[in-house]
């Protein structure tokens, strides 16, 4: 089973039983016996399908005789990784993605379905990319986003803004970690990697460094030993707000995987006193062992949804961090099967839930004590929506909101709100 065959599979499986990609892609890597090159060449074709779906689709309408619908899930997807690859993969040999398309059709269909491919491929190899129609349809087309999705952002930021958003959208995301300064330094982990042959250079934000090129981090020891942990950013930003100092008593509402819990007890040197809540146990197991793997004491984790209230935490924290599921529109870089799994009925849901559970977060808040809420989402109905309608209805006062666009921040995209409790 070579690269393409493993990627068409994982297609099979997102679209036909709704798996999510990278869980899809992870299995069949898992079953075959591909060298690193290939591995990320099988990765580079289901990302790079996913993203540009609805391009590729156009195009593939532009040159097919037979409409998209009569044809068969595989020979749908051997399609579309081809065209991925003719339109926008300039080191990949236009001939050898015809006839390994055509090779695919071979094993998933039959003869005719072969002949098929063979025709609709060497026609895109002859006639290249096509035109797109104006306007806001145009944005949904190129940039292969969900027209409501494409709507939303326009109505919200402008067309210009949306455009690079969307565009952005579509790249790969860089692979950037936090360094754990409890354990190291950025100077000394940034010589450790180096000397290994990693790519490896400072961001503009102070204990994120980025690594280029590099295959599965943990799999490195100095991931292992705890002196970093994968993290972006906005998220980093984000528990940065907290301000953690010693001896604060601070809850983290929604905290798996725990890595802004994790960052908020290394930012105090790990002397405040931190609660995370999650509602799985799975993943409170998970904040346990990233705690653990970087030394860090003074965790607790505890059972809990964050929309329900306990009695026992009411005006006990200096400082709560919200960060409220939401629709993750500001991660689709890293996550592309969101902007065809979410809908408009979805967000109204989500923005109900964060309601609650920022109302439920405030209640644990001392006087004077400061509560942060933050999404990885740019829709501003679950942001700035949110956030002054509680302010309003409650005795908080807004000190500062950040809404980080990815285009401009180069990284997710995010919100962040602090607030401070009246006294």
């Amino acid at each position: 089973m070579n690269s393409r065959e493993c990627a068409v599979k994982a297609l099979y499986e997102v679209e036909q039983n709704g798996a999510y990609s990278d869980k899809a892609l992870k299995a069949i890597l898992k079953s075959s016996n591909l060298s690193a090159l290939d591995r990320a060449f099988a990765t580079e074709l289901v990302y790079g399908v996913i993203k540009n779906k609805t391009r590729i689709d156009y195009i593939i309408k532009a040159y097919s005789k037979e409409r998209l619908k009569k044809l068969s899930v595989w020979i749908l997807n051997i399609l579309r990784i081809s065209v991925y690859q003719i339109i926008f993969l300039d080191k990949i040999p236009q001939s050898a993605a015809v006839n390994e398309g055509v090779n695919l059709a071979k094993r998933y269909g039959h003869s005719a379905s072969a002949n098929f491919v063979n025709g609709v491929l060497r026609s895109v190899c002859k006639g290249g990319d096509v035109s797109y129609p104006n306007g806001k349809e145009n944005l949904s087309i190129y940039f292969s986003h969900p027209q409501w999705l494409v709507d939303m952002l326009t109505e919200q930021y402008g067309e210009d803004c949306a455009k690079r958003i969307l565009k952005f959208n579509n790249l790969s995301p860089a692979t950037t970690i936090r360094v754990n300064t409890l354990l190291t330094s950025k100077e000394a982990l940034m010589h450790t990697l180096q000397e290994k042959g990693i790519n490896v250079s400072e961001t503009d934000c102070e204990n994120i460094l980025e690594i280029s090129k590099y295959g599965d981090i943990s799999a490195l020891d100095e991931y292992k030993f705890g002196l970093f942990t994968p993290q972006d950013k906005g998220a980093y930003l984000c528990a940065k707000e907290i301000n953690s100092q010693k001896g604060d008593f601070i809850i983290d509402l929604c905290a798996a995987p725990g890595g802004k819990t994790t960052q908020i007890a290394e930012m105090c040197g790990d002397t405040s006193n931190i609660t995370a809540f999650d509602v799985f146990p799975h993943k409170l197991d998970l904040i346990n062992k990233n705690a653990k793997r970087l030394g860090i004491k003074n965790i607790t984790t505890k059972l809990n949804d964050a929309s329900i209230l306990q009695n026992e935490y009411i005006k006990k924290a200096d400082k709560v961090l919200a960060d409220v599921p939401c629709s993750g529109l500001g991660i689709i870089r890293k996550k592309p099967d969101i902007k065809w799994n979410k809908t408009p009925e979805d967000i109204k849901e989500i923005i109900n839930l964060q309601r609650k559970i920022l109302q439920t977060g405030s209640e644990y808040v001392k006087k004077g004590g400061i509560l942060v809420y933050s999404t990885c989402t740019l829709n501003k109905m679950e942001n700035s929506g949110v956030t002054h309608e509680f302010a309003k209805n409650n005795n908080f006062n807004i000190l500062k909101e950040t809404t980080l666009l990815p285009h401009e921040n180069n990284c997710d995209g995010f919100y962040i709100c602090t607030m401070e409790k009246a006294l």
